[in-house]
C-alpha cells in the first residue's frame, strides 16, 4: 500500500513539474511552485528527486513513456495506414499545441541543454522505428509504394508536427488540415 501511494506521489510531482516547466521552462521553475501544484511541501519533492535537473529528466522519461504509449496503439499495423498515420498526426500535433513549444526548447546550463537533447533523441528513435514498422506492415499489404524506402519516409513523418505545422493546424481546424496533409503524402506513397 505504501508503494502505491509513494507512486502516485511521485507522479503528481511529475505532472506539476511538467506544468511549471510548460508555463515558465527550466530556469524559471521554481521547486516551491511544483510542490505547490502538487499539494506537497518543497522538501517533499526533493525527497523523490535530489535535485532540479534530474525532476527534468525524470519529467520528460515520464511525458515520453505516456507519448510512446499513445503512439503505439495509434500505429496498430492492423489498421489502415493512412488512418494509422492521420491520428498519429493529429495526436502529436495535439499534444505540441497542449503543452506547447517550451518544453521542446528548454534551455539552462549544458547539462539542461543535454538532457532535452537525449529526451528529443529518444522520441526521435522510437517513434522513427513505430512509423518505420508500420509503414513496413502497409507496403507489405500493397498500401503503399513498393519503392517506397520506409526508413526515409519514417524519418520525413516523424518531422511533420513541428511548431510551425502545430500553429497552422491551430488557426485551421486540425483534422482539416492533418487530412491535407496526408493526401499530400500519400501522393508520394501510393503505390503506382
Amino acid at each position: 500500500m505504501a508503494t502505491d501511494a509513494r507512486s502516485r506521489r511521485r507522479e503528481e510531482i511529475l505532472q506539476a513539474a511538467f506544468v511549471e516547466f510548460c508555463e515558465k521552462g527550466y530556469d524559471r521553475a521554481k521547486i516551491e511552485e511544483i510542490a505547490h501544484r502538487a499539494g506537497i511541501g518543497k522538501s517533499t519533492v526533493y525527497e523523490y528527486f535530489p535535485s532540479k535537473a534530474e525532476l527534468l529528466t525524470a519529467t520528460g522519461d515520464f511525458v515520453l513513456g505516456q507519448i510512446f504509449q499513445d503512439v503505439e496503439s495509434l500505429l496498430s499495423t492492423d489498421r489502415p495506414v493512412r488512418q494509422a498515420l492521420a491520428d498519429y498526426l493529429e495526436y502529436v500535433s495535439s499534444m505540441m499545441g497542449s503543452i506547447g513549444a517550451s518544453f521542446l526548447h528548454i534551455v539552462g546550463d549544458m547539462s539542461v541543454t543535454q538532457i532535452v537533447h537525449n529526451l528529443c533523441k529518444r522520441y526521435l528513435v522510437t517513434i522513427t522505428a513505430s512509423l518505420e514498422r508500420v509503414l513496413q506492415a502497409a507496403q507489405d499489404r500493397g498500401e503503399i509504394s513498393q519503392d517506397i524506402n520506409v526508413r526515409t519516409a519514417s524519418q520525413m513523418i516523424v518531422t511533420m508536427p513541428n511548431p510551425p505545422f502545430v500553429r497552422l493546424v491551430r488557426q485551421d481546424h486540425l483534422r482539416d488540415s492533418i487530412e491535407r496533409l496526408v493526401d499530400l503524402l500519400f501522393a508520394g506513397l501510393a503505390p503506382r
